[in-house]
């Protein structure tokens, strides 16, 4: 069974590294690629959808901004399931603080080189705590095309959806900063789990994808 990981807004596949998958599991990653700035979820999905082998089963992970993609080509593609880390399968899971956001549209307000640069405050919100996690985000926040960054925030405070796959896992943190947990959510609370615990809690995450893969 191929497993499709999709990181988050900036990040990458080093989020995921230590994460247990059961050997019966195929692991791919998602590398994002160059955006046009005027284009929809929609249509950079498709340019996505050519990295997973369609004729094989397959199965979406998505982390944060991840998840918005893991759905959005849920509707174009065929997984076995989708599961959800940290993210959200419709905007009305986070409420009006997310609908806010998006009218002020942050991205416009805030220089982009500030929001990709490290600070106490930014570790905070994302649940960096260790010297480890901390230096893991300052490499991903380095690493981050700042296009990239700007079109992604744009499109995620403007996302409109209320469909959900039929096989849809949902895996969130009670302590999420990023995208506080709702009991909207339907997810698998992970007791004091914040943004960053694919990371800082990959025991825990490893056990419950272990638990709730399917397996064909």
């Amino acid at each position: 069974m191929n497993l499709y990981f999709i990181s988050g807004l900036g990040a990458d596949r080093r989020v995921f590294q230590k994460l247990i998958i059961p050997r019966s599991f195929v692991v791919h990653h998602i590398d994002w690629i160059p955006v046009v700035q005027d284009e929809t979820l929609s249509q950079y999905c498709e340019k996505l959808a050519v990295q997973i082998n369609q004729a094989q089963p397959f199965i979406l992970i998505g982390l944060s901004f991840g998840g918005i993609i893991a759905i959005e080509l849920s509707k174009q593609i065929k997984p076995l399931q989708t599961i959800l880390i940290s993210s959200i399968s419709s905007p009305e899971e986070v409420g009006r603080v997310y609908i806010v956001l998006g009218k002020l549209r942050i991205q416009r307000i805030i220089p982009i080189r500030f929001l990709l640069m490290p600070s106490a405050i930014l570790f905070r919100l994302f649940g960096a705590h260790t010297k480890e996690e901390k230096m893991l985000m300052k490499q991903i926040l380095a690493d981050t095309d700042p296009d990239f960054f700007r079109w992604s925030l744009k499109r995620m405070f403007s996302w409109k959806n209320e469909w959900k796959p039929e096989r849809l896992v949902h895996i969130h943190g009670t302590s999420d900063k990023i995208l506080p947990y709702n009991e909207k959510m339907q997810a698998i609370r992970v007791e004091g789990g914040e943004h960053l615990m694919v990371y800082s809690k990959f025991e825990q995450i490893s056990g419950l994808l272990q638990e709730h893969l399917l397996v064909g």
